[in-house]
C-alpha cells in the first residue's frame, strides 16, 4: 500500500504544540466561556485586544527550543473572532481591534523563520455567524472563501485542523469541496477534522489524513480504514480547559505528560500538547513549567520521537507491559534510581524485561541519556529477547527511559 509522503512526514514530526488564544483569554474562564457562562460584556475583549508582538514570536521560539516540530494555532474559535485579516469578510477580526495587525501573519512568518511548521485550527461550528443556523449553504460558501484566503495568503502551511462538524452530524458539510480547495492551494498540507470526544479514532471521511483522539490515550489505533492508511494524533490539555482559566489549578503532572508522549509513540500517533495563552499572548507559569519539563525530556530522548514513521515501524510490547520497542528505540517505564539501598528503595536493581516476538538481530542497546550499554540475551530461533535494564543514576529521573538499539 502506498502512503502519501505528507502523512509519513507528519508522523516523523512526532510532537506538536496546540495553542488556544482569542477573546475568551480576556476573561480567563475557558474557551467556551461565552457560550456556557453567557458573558454579557464579551465585546469588551474585542475593544481591548492589543497583545505584545514579542509574546507571539516568543511562543514560536519556545516551541522550537523545547522540541516541538509544529504548532496548531486557533485562527478562529467558535466565538467567530478571527486572528487574521479577513479581507473585509468580517470586522470581527484582529485588524479592527486596537492591535490592528494580522496575528496569523506574524505567527506564520516567525514559524518559517524558526523552521517549525505552522498549522491552522479553524472552528467550523460558529456561534456568531447567523448563517450557521439559518442559511447553512451560504455559511459553507463563506467557510470555503475564508479557507481559500488562509491557504493562499501565508506561504507554506503544514496543515488545517478543523473542529466543529460534530455539532451537525446529520447535515452535508460539503467537505469534498473544502478539501479539494486545500489540496489545490496547499497540496502538501495535512487535513485534520476533529471527530470530538465521542468518536475518537474513527474516520467518517476518506479525504482527511489523521485520526483524532481528543483528550485520548488509546491502547491501540486502527490506522487502516476506508481502504487506506491514516496517521494518528492524540491531544491533551494541561488542566481541564483548552483556553486559559485562572481558577483552574487542576494541572496534570510532568510524569503524566511524559508518559502520554511515550504512549502516543507506542500506538503510532503524534501528540498535540495544548496551552491556553493569556490575553497578551504570554504563557502562565504553570503551563511554562510543564512545557519546560517536556523540553528537558526531549533533550535526552528527542530522537526517539522524531523520524519514526509508524507505517514503517512495528510496535513490540514487552510481556509485562512495562516496555515497548518502536523502530530502533526501547522505551521503559517504572525504573528507579541507582544508589544506596537505604535511600533509593531497591531502585538499583535491574529490571528484567522480556519480548516474545522480536525477530531482529541486535548488536547493541545503549541508554540515550548516558550512552551506557544495556545487557541483553536474544534467541533468534525462538524470537525471544530479554533485557536487563538498570535504573537512572542518582540525581536523575526522567520518568520514562529510552535506549537506542543497533540491529544488523
Amino acid at each position: 500500500m502506498q502512503v502519501e509522503k505528507r502523512i509519513q512526514n507528519f508522523e516523523k514530526m512526532g510532537m506538536g504544540l496546540f495553542v488556544h488564544w482569542g477573546l475568551y483569554s480576556y476573561f480567563s474562564k475557558g474557551e467556551w466561556s461565552q457560550n456556557i457562562l453567557n458573558i454579557p460584556n464579551y465585546n469588551d475583549a474585542f475593544n481591548e485586544f492589543n497583545p505584545d508582538i514579542a509574546n507571539i514570536k516568543g511562543l514560536v521560539k519556545m516551541a522550537k527550543d523545547k522540541g516541538f516540530k509544529y504548532i496548531v494555532l486557533t485562527t478562529k474559535h467558535h466565538d467567530g473572532f478571527c486572528l487574521f485579516n479577513s479581507k473585509g469578510n468580517t470586522r470581527f477580526d484582529s485588524m479592527h481591534t486596537p492591535f490592528a495587525k494580522d496575528v496569523i501573519k506574524i505567527f506564520v512568518d516567525e514559524c518559517h523563520k524558526q523552521g517549525i511548521s505552522p498549522f491552522f485550527y479553524y472552528a467550523t461550528y460558529d456561534w456568531k455567524n447567523p448563517k450557521y443556523e439559518s442559511e447553512f449553504k451560504e455559511y459553507l460558501k463563506e467557510l470555503r472563501s475564508t479557507i481559500d484566503l488562509l491557504s493562499t495568503n501565508y506561504g507554506k502551511i503544514g496543515g488545517f485542523w478543523f473542529d466543529g462538524t460534530w455539532d451537525k452530524p446529520s447535515v452535508n458539510w460539503e467537505d469534498d469541496k473544502l478539501y479539494k480547495l486545500i489540496r489545490k492551494n496547499q497540496p502538501n498540507a495535512m487535513i485534520i477534522n476533529n471527530t470530538g470526544l465521542e468518536k475518537q479514532g474513527v474516520s467518517e471521511e476518506e479525504d482527511v489524513d489523521v485520526l483524532t483522539f481528543e483528550r485520548g490515550k488509546p491502547e491501540e489505533i486502527n490506522h487502516f480504514q476506508h481502504g487506506r492508511y491514516f496517521a494518528g494524533e492524540t491531544s491533551l490539555t494541561l488542566n481541564k480547559h483548552w483556553g486559559n482559566a485562572q481558577n483552574d489549578i487542576n494541572y496534570i503532572s510532568s510524569r503524566y505528560l511524559i508518559e502520554q508522549i511515550c504512549n502516543s509513540r507506542r500506538v503510532g500517533a503524534n501528540i498535540l500538547i495544548n496551552v491556553g495563552l493569556e490575553f497578551d499572548g504570554s504563557l502562565n507559569i504553570q503551563s511554562r513549567a510543564l512545557i519546560d519539563s517536556v523540553g528537558k525530556w526531549m533533550e535526552f530522548y528527542g530522537k526517539a520521537i522524531y523520524n519514526i514513521s509508524n507505517f514503517n515501524s512495528k510496535t513490540f510490547n514487552s510481556t509485562n507491559e512495562s516496555a515497548f520497542i518502536k523502530g530502533n528505540y526501547l522505551f521503559i517505564k517504572n525504573l528507579g534510581n541507582i544508589g544506596n539501598s537505604n535511600v533509593v528503595l531497591g531502585g538499583e536493581k535491574n529490571q528484567k524485561i522480556r519480548f516474545n516476538d522480536y525477530d531482529k538481530k541486535i548488536i547493541s542497546i545503549k541508554w540515550m541519556d548516558n550512552s551506557q550499554d544495556i545487557s541483553f540475551e536474544q534467541n533468534l530461533e525462538n524470537k525471544t529477547l530479554e533485557i536487563y535494564a538498570n535504573g537512572f543514576e542518582y540525581g536523575t529521573h526522567l520518568v520514562e527511559r529510552v535506549a537506542e538499539i543497533r540491529t544488523v
